[in-house]
């Protein structure tokens, strides 16, 4: 083995490993409510900024010292890492395993020309590699080197194929416009979801009552002489809520540009930090493809590839586990199913399970009916509203669970296993069969009863269901699809 020549990054990374030591905090959030709730519980002011500053210090030191014991070295055929301040770690990364390689410029690198360079192995826990601080041109050149490599190695290249060159074309490019970005924004439900996480760790501090409502009382007073006022601030509420779905999408998706190339399937946007994310189509493990009531009344779709990430820790990182493109036309989804290798949807056959499906939500729905009606007897109202309350409940709730039932359906087709399902909105999942890890047939005594049985398929996206299956149907098609999948030859990573 020759001898290696170690480099240290340039000293601008110290705040990549600052970001890095935030984003831990974060991920690891729930690890501080004790300590969260001791200073919530406590009466001493100082308390709180002793403990943010500690961290504030140990993020620093920790991140100076991260920088001066990171090493790292580039060989013809690997690149090798040396980390870690008390416990060291020595890492060798071949780059035929090379599965992916990813440059990301994040905002504090945009000014200097730097980018980090993301290396994702075959068989990894998520990202093996990250080298921050290179510049531009060398990011490219290494990153080309690696995935030129690994190409070759998977098959015998053709003539004139030899190695990825940094200048060629893509097949296929979809340059995503502004509007299109807004449009995803809009169909985004990160505001509300984060809105419905923080109300309630608010509703169990004074926080509310004792700095919150004190203010508004003392300079919003006015508020509660003006009908009009009030009315103009609920309908504002869910528009600035929109707003910032839309700004949040504007900064993590503009300039979105989607290419294909020697089926690599690539996406890079961003407005500080440009990120660029691909997956290889051999990689592939799950394409979902959503529509939520916003996305069908703007016409637009979102789509998911889930690719292969063996471990819970990898698929805690969604952001690279996923390849995300969020606003999609009618005619976008059908290219991409062409591309992807998916049956065309005009040609599906669609397969409902049994109408006895509904049996069992019924029968929950009906305890509903008679519930609500002795709980609005008994606190006073009228019996004839209280009648009319709980039969319009049980129709409303019977009207959702035949609704379900009705847009439920599973279809087989051209080696791909699809299920869809929703009322309001639409999700499909597919998956290539010949992946597919393990098919059960499962029956409870009520299914046994019946007669019926349930189809459980695992997979490294994922465990789907198909409910109420005739018995002797379920255990066919698990022999069949079990006899496929061994038949086939195709590669899985």
């Amino acid at each position: 083995m020759p001898e290696l020549t170690w480099q240290r990054t340039p000293l601008l990374t110290i705040g990549f490993f600052i970001a890095k030591e935030v984003r831990h905090l974060i991920r690891n959030i729930t690890n501080l409510l004790p300590v969260l709730a001791v200073i919530f519980v406590s009466n001493s002011a100082w308390l709180s900024y002793a403990v943010g500053g500690g961290y504030l210090a140990f993020i620093i030191i920790s991140a100076i010292l991260n920088h001066h014991f990171f090493l790292y070295a580039l060989a013809d055929d690997a690149v090798h890492l040396r980390t870690g301040v008390f416990g060291k770690k020595s890492l060798t990364l071949k780059y035929e395993r090379i599965q992916q390689a990813e440059i990301d410029q994040s905002w504090y690198f945009r000014p200097f020309g730097l980018v980090i360079l993301r290396v994702d192995s075959a068989g990894s826990a998520g990202k093996e590699v990250e080298i921050p601080g290179l510049s531009i041109d060398a990011a490219q050149q290494l990153r080309q080197r690696m995935l030129s490599h690994a190409h070759s190695n998977h098959r015998e290249p053709e003539a004139g194929e030899i190695e990825l060159k940094s200048e060629a074309s893509p097949e296929t490019e979809v340059v995503f416009s502004l509007k299109e970005i807004i449009r995803a924004g809009i169909m985004d439900n990160k505001i509300f979801v984060l809105l419905a996480v923080l109300i309630y760790p608010l509703s169990q501090t004074d926080v509310l009552e004792e700095t919150v409502v004190p203010w508004l009382e003392a300079n919003i007073a006015f508020l509660e002489e003006s009908l009009w006022l009030n009315v103009a601030l609920i309908v504002a509420a869910p528009i600035v809520l929109f707003v910032l779905a839309i700004g949040v999408t504007l900064v993590r998706y503009y300039n979105l540009h989607f290419s294909i190339l020697n089926k690599r399937y690539q996406a890079k946007a961003g407005l500080f930090t440009i990120r660029t994310v691909s997956f290889r189509y051999q990689k592939l493990q799950r394409v979902q493809l959503r529509q939520n009531l916003r996305g069908r009344l703007l016409k637009r779709f979102s789509l998911r590839v889930s690719q292969l990430q063996p471990s819970a820790h990898a698929q805690q990182q969604t952001g690279n586990a996923s390849f995300i493109l969020p606003v999609l036309t009618q005619s976008l989804v059908s290219n991409l199913c062409q591309w992807l290798q998916l049956p065309r949807h005009t040609n599906l056959n669609w397969q409902r399970i049994p109408f006895i499906a509904l049996l069992s939500p019924s029968f929950w729905i009906a305890l509903v009916a008679p519930s609500a009606l002795a709980a609005a007897y008994f606190n006073d109202v009228p019996l004839t509203w209280s009648l009319l309350g709980a039969v319009s409940l049980w129709l409303m709730l019977q009207s959702y669970a035949i609704a379900r039932w009705r847009n439920y359906g599973f279809t087989f087709d051209n080696g791909w296993l699809a299920i869809k399902r929703g009322v309001f909105g639409r999700k499909e999942n597919w998956y290539p069969l010949y992946k597919v890890q393990q098919i059960d047939v499962y029956q409870s005594p009520w299914l046994r009863l019946l007669g019926y049985a349930d189809i459980l398929v695992h997979t490294a996206a994922g465990a789907e269901v198909i409910k109420y299956q005739p018995a002797q149907l379920a255990k066919q098609l698990q022999q069949d699809w079990t006899g496929q999948i061994g038949r086939n030859h195709q590669r899985w990573l």
